[in-house]
C-alpha cells in the first residue's frame, strides 16, 4: 500500500509540472494587444502605474484613461482631440475630460463625432474649467464639435469658433443636435451645462449652441442650463437663435443668456427661435445687440411658440425671462412682456444693462456674482476662478463690430469705411428683407482675395449708396456653374452713386458684370425682385462666357409695378466673352420689360469664340423680354465678333425683335470687325423689324460730348480724357 501511494504521488507531481508548463508555452506564445487597456497592463507601463490605475489612454491616443466614468481619457492636445473618433464605441457611453485648453487652429477639416447614422456613439465631455479656441467646422451636416451631442457636454467654453452647415443642413458650435429628435435610449439624449460658446454659425437652421434640441427617453429631457453665447448666429432661410434654433418635446433652456446678432429667414429669437412640443425657455436673458428676422415669428426670448407635430402636441412654455431694453430689433417690433406665454412670440420683460446684470447674479452658485467682462456681462464660476476672463470670455463690446456705424435700417444704414466692413455684408443679408448700407469712404478691395457674390440664389434685398465713394481693385474670378459673377451677384434691390474701378471679373458660366450678373430677377412677385443700378461707373476689364456687360451682364424683368433698369451709366471697362453675348454695359434681357437709359459704354467690346453677339452697349436679346435703350451712346473704339454678322454699334443682335431705341448714337469712328475683317456700320435711327443688329447715328466726338452734357449738365460736369464724367468721378 505504501508503494502504491508513492506512485499515485509521484504522479500527481509529473501532471501538475505539465500543466504547469502548457500554461507558460502558452503565456509565451501570446501577444499582448496595446489597445486593449481594458483587459490588459499594457508592456510600456511599469508596475507602479498600473497599480495607480490611470490607465493608458487607449494605447496613447489621450492623455490617460480607460473612457470610464471613474477613469475618463484625459485629452491635454489637439492631436488627443483629433483621437477622440477613434476612442468612440457604437451603443457605449466613453467619457472624456480636457487636462488643458486646446487651440485647434491647425485642425481645418473637423468631422463632428456623433452624426446622422447611426448617431450611437455617445459621449460625456467634462472640459473641466478648460477653453477649446479656434474650433472650425465647414461644410458638414450637422455642422458643431459633436454633431449630435448623445450625452453630456459640461464645463467648457468654446472661443472663436467658426462652424457652418452644407447646404441643407443646421449648425451650432456644441451640436448640430442636442439630442435626436427620435430617440430609442436615454444615452440619445443631451443635456449641456456650465458652458459658453463665442465666434460665428451659418447654417440653413442654426443657433449659438445648436441648432435642434431633441425629444425626450425614459424621463430624461434634452437640456442646456447655465450657459451663454455671444455667437453671431445666420441662417440661410429657416430658424435661427441665440441658444437654439428649435426645441423639441419637452426640452429646456434655463438660466443662460445670449448676447450675439442673429438673422435669420424663418423664426428668429435672441434665446430659441422655435420651442414646441411642451418645451420651456425659463430664467433666460436676451441680451442680443439685433435681431433680424420676419413679422410673424421674430421676438427678442422666443420667435415663435408652437404646439409641435402630430403625436407630440402640447403648450410650450416661455417664462420669467428677460430682454435688454436696447437690443436693435429689425423686421419686427418688440414689446415688455411680464407675463409667461405659451402661443404666438414672446419678448420678455425689458431690462437696463444693470438689472440684467442683477437677475443673473441670482441664478446660482454657478455664476460670478458680479457683471465682470466687457460691458459688465456676468460669467461663469469656472471662469472667474481661471481669471483669464478678460481676453476669453468671448464677447464684443463693440456693437456688432461688422460696420463702422448704423443698424441696416433705412433711416439708419450700415456705413462702410473699410475693406472689412465690405466682406461682412454677406453676414447681414436674410431671405425677403431689405438691407440698407452706405460708403463712407473709398474703399479698397485689394486685399479681398474670396470674394462671394452677395446674393447668388436667394431673394436677399439689398439698397446700396455709395455716396458719390468708388471701391478700387474689386477681383472675383469664377469657374462654379451658376455663379453670377459681380460685386452683388443678383441685384435685387438699387445700387447707386458709386464707382468700381479697376476692376477684374472673369467666370466660365454665364451672368458677368462688374456690379451685377444678374439685375433683378427673371420672374417674381414683387418689386423686390426687381433691380436698379442709377449714377455708377466701372473701369476694368471683364471675361465672361454666356452674357457679359461692362455694368452688368443680364437684366431681368419688371413685377409689382416695377421695373429693371440702369440709368445714367457709364463704363470704360473691356468686355471679353469668348463664345456667345457681350456689350459695353449689359450683356443680355431676360424675363419681361425693362430699359435702359442715360448711359454709355467706351471700353472695347468682344467675342472671341463661336458666332456671339457683341454690341458696343448691349449684346443680344432673345426669348420672350423687351429692353427699351433711349438716349444712350455707344462711344467704344472697337466691336469685334469671331464670326458672324452679329455685330453692332449699339446693338449686337436683336433675334426677338423686341428692342426698340430711341435717341441713340454711336462713335462715328468706331470700328465693327467679324471675323478680323472690318464691317459696315451704316447709320440708324431705329431698329428695323427684320435688323440682326443695330448701329445707330454715327456722331464725332464733340457731338457726343454734348449729348452727354445735355443729359444732365448738373451731373456730367467734369471731363476726363475728352468723355464726360460724373463730378466725382476719380
Amino acid at each position: 500500500m505504501k508503494n502504491i501511494r508513492n506512485k499515485t504521488g509521484f504522479r500527481g507531481i509529473v501532471k501538475c509540472c505539465f500543466v504547469l508548463f502548457m500554461i507558460s508555452v502558452f503565456a509565451g506564445c501570446s501577444k499582448t494587444d496595446p489597445l486593449d487597456s481594458y483587459t490588459r497592463i499594457p508592456p510600456d507601463r511599469n508596475s507602479q502605474t498600473d497599480e495607480e490605475g490611470e490607465g493608458d489612454g487607449k494605447g496613447g491616443l489621450f492623455e490617460k484613461g480607460y473612457g470610464t466614468a471613474e477613469k475618463p481619457y484625459i485629452i491635454m492636445t489637439a492631436v488627443q482631440i483629433e483621437n477622440m473618433s477613434k476612442g468612440l464605441v457604437s451603443g457605449k457611453m466613453i467619457y472624456f475630460q480636457l487636462g488643458a485648453d486646446i487651440d485647434m487652429q491647425a485642425i481645418t477639416d473637423w468631422e463632428p463625432l456623433n452624426n446622422a447614422s447611426p448617431n450611437d456613439r455617445y459621449v460625456h465631455f467634462d472640459g473641466n474649467s478648460h477653453v477649446i479656441k479656434n474650433f472650425t467646422c465647414k461644410n458638414k451636416d450637422y455642422a458643431s464639435f459633436f454633431g449630435i451631442l448623445a450625452g453630456v457636454c459640461k464645463n467648457v467654453g468654446f472661443y472663436n469658433a467658426d462652424v457652418e452647415a452644407s447646404a441643407n443642413s443646421g449648425a451650432g458650435v456644441i451640436g448640430g443636435y442636442i439630442g435626436v429628435k427620435a430617440p430609442n435610449a436615454m444615452e440619445k439624449t443631451g443635456q449641456v451645462e456650465n458652458c459658453y460658446v463665442s465666434g460665428t454659425v451659418k447654417g440653413k437652421y442654426a443657433g449659438g449652441m445648436a441648432a435642434r434640441m431633441g425629444r425626450p427617453y425614459g424621463g430624461q429631457i434634452c437640456y442646456i442650463k447655465n450657459s451663454y453665447s455671444t455667437v453671431e448666429v445666420t441662417s440661410t432661410s429657416d430658424e435661427a437663435g441665440g441658444i437654439v434654433g428649435t426645441m423639441f418635446e419637452q426640452g429646456e433652456i434655463s438660466f443662460s443668456y445670449a448676447t450675439g446678432v442673429i438673422y435669420g429667414g424663418n423664426a428668429v429669437g435672441g434665446i430659441a427661435a422655435k420651442v414646441m412640443e411642451g418645451a420651456k425657455v425659463t430664467n433666460c436673458v436676451a441680451w442680443n445687440w439685433k435681431l433680424t428676422g420676419p413679422a410673424a415669428k421674430s421676438g427678442r426670448v422666443v420667435g415663435s411658440l408652437e404646439q409641435g407635430e402630430s403625436g407630440h402636441q402640447a403648450d410650450p412654455l416661455a417664462s420669467d425671462s428677460y430682454a435688454w431694453q436696447d437690443i436693435v430689433c429689425t423686421g419686427f417690433t418688440p414689446q415688455s412682456q411680464t407675463s409667461s406665454m405659451n402661443s404666438g412670440t414672446y419678448h420678455g420683460e425689458s431690462a437696463t444693462l444693470s438689472a440684467l446684470q442683477n437677475t443673473v447674479s441670482t441664478w446660482g452658485p454657478e455664476w460670478y456674482d458680479v457683471g465682470n467682462a466687457d460691458l459688465g456681462f456676468p460669467i461663469l464660476a469656472w471662469q472667474h476662478v481661471r481669471g483669464d476672463y478678460a481676453s476669453l470670455a468671448g464677447h464684443d463690446n463693440e456693437p456688432e463690430g461688422d460696420f463702422a456705424n448704423g443698424t441696416g435700417a433705412a433711416a439708419d444704414p450700415y456705413v462702410i469705411t473699410k475693406a472689412e466692413h465690405i466682406s461682412n455684408m454677406s453676414k447681414v443679408l436674410v431671405d425677403n428683407h431689405k438691407v440698407y448700407f452706405v460708403l463712407g469712404a473709398d474703399i479698397d478691395m485689394a486685399s479681398i482675395t474670396t470674394w462671394a457674390p452677395l446674393n447668388n440664389a436667394g431673394p436677399k434685398w439689398i439698397d446700396f449708396d455709395g455716396r458719390n465713394h468708388v471701391i478700387r481693385n474689386f477681383s472675383f474670378h469664377s469657374t462654379t456653374s451658376g455663379v453670377y459673377a459681380s460685386f452683388f451677384g443678383i441685384l435685387c434691390g438699387e445700387v447707386r452713386n458709386v464707382g468700381f474701378v479697376d476692376a477684374d471679373v472673369s467666370s466660365t458660366t454665364t451672368g458677368i458684370g462688374i456690379i451685377a450678373g444678374y439685375v433683378g430677377l427673371a420672374s417674381g412677385a414683387t418689386g423686390n425682385s426687381t433691380g436698379r443700378i442709377i449714377n455708377c461707373y466701372t473701369t476694368g476689364t471683364i471675361q465672361g462666357k454666356g452674357a457679359s456687360g461692362g455694368i452688368a451682364g443680364v437684366m431681368g424683368g419688371s413685377f409689382g409695378g416695377q421695373e429693371s433698369y440702369i440709368k445714367n451709366c457709364y463704363s470704360f471697362a473691356t468686355v471679353i466673352d469668348p463664345t456667345e453675348r457681350a456689350g459695353g454695359i449689359l450683356g443680355r434681357k431676360a424675363g419681361g420689360t425693362g430699359y435702359m437709359e442715360n448711359c454709355y459704354a467706351a471700353g472695347d467690346v468682344s467675342t472671341i469664340g463661336g458666332s456671339g453677339s457683341a454690341g458696343g452697349l448691349f449684346g443680344r436679346a432673345d426669348g420672350a423680354n423687351t429692353l427699351t435703350i433711349r438716349n444712350c451712346v455707344a462711344w467704344n473704339a472697337s466691336v469685334s465678333v469671331n464670326s458672324g454678322t452679329n455685330v453692332g454699334r449699339i446693338v449686337g443682335a436683336n433675334a426677338n425683335n423686341l428692342v426698340s431705341a430711341t435717341n441713340c448714337y454711336a462713335y462715328s469712328g468706331m470700328v465693327l470687325k467679324s471675323a478680323g475683317t472690318t464691317v459696315p456700320g451704316p447709320d440708324q435711327s431705329a431698329l428695323p423689324g427684320t435688323a440682326v443688329s443695330f448701329h445707330g447715328v454715327g456722331k464725332s466726338d464733340t457731338e457726343l460730348r454734348a449729348i452727354v452734357t445735355g443729359w444732365d449738365a448738373a451731373l456730367w460736369s467734369k471731363t476726363v480724357d475728352g468723355y464726360p464724367v460724373f463730378s466725382w468721378h476719380q
